[in-house]
């Protein structure tokens, strides 16, 4: 690599860690600058209130009125019922789940994994209204040892709400998945009409300090796209942008319906879904703030940062009905509380394996996800599954790689020929663009020989990038000083910028730089220099992702430059032009 190569990839670099920087800085700004606007409108409403004082009114005699005794305030009693798998845990207002402990996983080294644990909503609650936060009291019992809890209510309309949760026993193939069972009864001695009612799906939340905003959100069967927090901030391109989203709702068109709903973060999910007919009519979704005091009284690590985290509720729209005196309507569903994973949310048939939303490339990522859970179960390693996965990959693709190389030594025999006509037609660019076109003909030179393993492989690395980046499977999964391939490799910290020191990431783009630099050049030397870029790009895509992906692209990064050095022995490729062929 030449000179002006390496300060090229310097500069690169610089700016990379200048827009860290920048970046980290800005959002602090931002965030001052709203907690001293939330202060100075504190102060202004406040001084508007003490400057115009609200004017006494002295109310008429009045023959007195008895004082009505305050009805007491229902006091909250949760019961738990523990399964192999989640320990659920009941309230008596609202009548529904309001934490569901995965005893299986962690959220952080030493802590529980909760669902709904930041929630308004809780998971299984039944309102009449999306968004509606019941915490009207309900009577019931929580039997722990049948693994039953019932829950009953009647409205001032008369209308009888009956729940029942069946949790999964021991030894049930569906560990994460419960039974709710509604019933709605008419006590009144006239119809009851509804427009519908809505099923909670809880709450999703992140799980770490630095998750990505685009893995939690809420989607539904059906759903053209998944709505991640992002998608109810305030944005949009050239001027067609669009305001703060409070909510998002969708309909059903009869004769389809909605076969499930859920809330999901990067690696846990909630799914509601009817247990048969009618299917959901709609579907609720709306985000909501996670507090600093919130966040860490719930025992999340926040790095000593402060920021926006967001949560988001769900739910799923049933159909309206009508109720003559006497008469009642039983619904029932199932409720996922568990792991994102691919082959057990295939089991609950639905297709509610699509909560993944592996993107385009579903079928690499799905296929990879397979190989990757058949290796480790075999290796008992998932980082040598993965180096294992990757080598694979590089096998199947060596003949194509070994004739890009070769292809790419032709071009740059022809690279003395070609820099003749560049200078030979500099003034015109289509002249100059004919001849070099014919220089290939001549030699039979493919100009994009070089770039099929490459194009082969951009599927590949989207395939791992939507997969890895989704794997419960990676999760406190160890190799050498990484303590979970499924986050980021931080070691450290630049002091006072609290920019994370990644240094797998790092790693791959030198190995990157060097299969680069002992690599046969082909190409102008502007199109030469474009390549030395793209280090910066995987950077860019990995640094803060799941260490798996950087683990993968520098063990094939280091399999190309032991494959080119293995082939830099072969006789190098005679370049001969090719006979015209016979005119008949």
């Amino acid at each position: 690599m030449d000179r002006k190569g390496i300060i090229a990839i310097a500069i690169a670099f610089a700016t990379l860690i200048a827009w860290m920087v920048f970046n980290q800085r800005e959002m602090q700004k931002a965030s001052a600058a709203q907690a001293q606007q939330r202060a100075a409108v504190a102060r202004e409403k406040a001084a508007v209130e003490a400057a115009n004082p609200p004017p006494e009114v002295t109310p008429p005699p009045a023959a007195p009125v008895p004082k009505p005794i305050a009805e007491a305030p229902t006091p909250e009693e949760i019961g738990t019922v523990t399964t192999p798998s989640v320990e659920y845990s009941f309230s008596n207002l609202g009548g529904s789940i309001v934490k569901a402990a995965l005893r299986k996983h962690e959220a952080e080294q030493g802590t529980r994994m909760f669902l709904n644990d930041f929630g308004s909503v809780p998971i299984g609650a039944v309102t009449f209204q999306a968004g509606e936060e019941t915490r009207a009291p309900f009577t019931g019992s929580v039997d722990a040892i049948a693994g039953v809890a019932t829950f009953e209510r009647t409205g001032a309309d008369q209308l009888q709400v009956t729940k029942k949760f069946e949790l999964p026993r021991a030894g049930d193939p569906e560990e994460y998945r419960c039974t709710l069972s509604v019933t709605f009864t008419n006590r009144a001695d006239k119809a009851v009409v509804t427009p519908g009612y809505f099923v909670s799906t809880g709450s999703a939340a992140p799980i770490h300090q630095r998750d990505q905003g685009i893995y939690t959100g809420f989607t539904y069967d059906g759903s053209p796209k998944f709505i991640d927090v992002t998608w109810f901030s305030a944005g949009g391109m050239f001027g067609f942008g669009h305001p703060e989203r409070p909510v998002f709702s969708g309909q059903s068109q009869p004769p389809a319906g909605v076969r499930w709903a859920g809330v999901t973060n990067q690696y846990f999910t909630t799914i509601v879904s009817p247990a048969g007919p009618p299917l959901g009519a709609a579907v609720w979704a709306r985000r909501f703030t996670i507090s600093d005091e919130a966040w860490q009284a719930a025992g999340r690590s926040h790095e000593g940062q402060s920021g926006a985290r967001y949560g988001i509720d769900g739910a799923l729209g049933m159909p309206a009905f009508t109720l003559e005196p006497g008469q009642s309507l039983a619904a029932s569903f199932h409720i996922y509380t568990g792991p994102r994973e691919y082959s057990r949310l295939k089991l609950l048939g639905g297709d509610q394996e699509k909560i993944m939303d592996f993107g385009t490339f579903a079928i690499v990522s799905k296929t990879l996800l397979n190989s990757m859970n058949w290796l480790n179960a075999r290796l008992g390693s998932y980082a040598a599954a993965i180096i294992v996965l990757t080598i694979f990959i590089k096998l199947f693709l060596w003949p194509w790689q070994n004739k890009a190389t070769q292809s790419m030594k032709r071009m740059s025999l022809l690279q003395p020929k070609m820099t003749e006509i560049r200078e030979k037609h500099a003034d015109d660019p289509q002249k100059m663009n004919a001849e070099i076109m014919k220089l290939y003909k001549d030699f039979g030179v493919n100009p994009f020989g070089g770039c099929l393993p490459m194009l082969i492989q951009i599927p590949i690395f989207f395939g791992f990038y939507n997969m890895l980046g989704k794997a419960v499977e990676l999760r406190n999964s160890k190799f050498l000083w990484v303590g979970d391939l499924s986050q980021p490799d931080t070691v450290a910290y630049l002091p006072g910028l609290g920019i994370p020191i990644n240094v797998l990431p790092l790693l791959m783009a030198a190995t990157m730089l060097w299969s680069m630099a002992i690599s046969p050049k082909s190409g102008d030397v502007a199109q030469q220099r474009m390549f030395m870029f793209m280090p910066l790009i995987f950077v860019f895509f990995c640094y803060n992702f799941a260490s798996a992906l950087a683990l993968y692209w520098t063990v094939q990064n280091l399999f190309s430059v032991a494959q080119l050095y293995a082939t830099r022995n072969q006789a190098p490729p005679q370049l001969q032009k090719v006979a015209a062929p016979r005119k008949k």
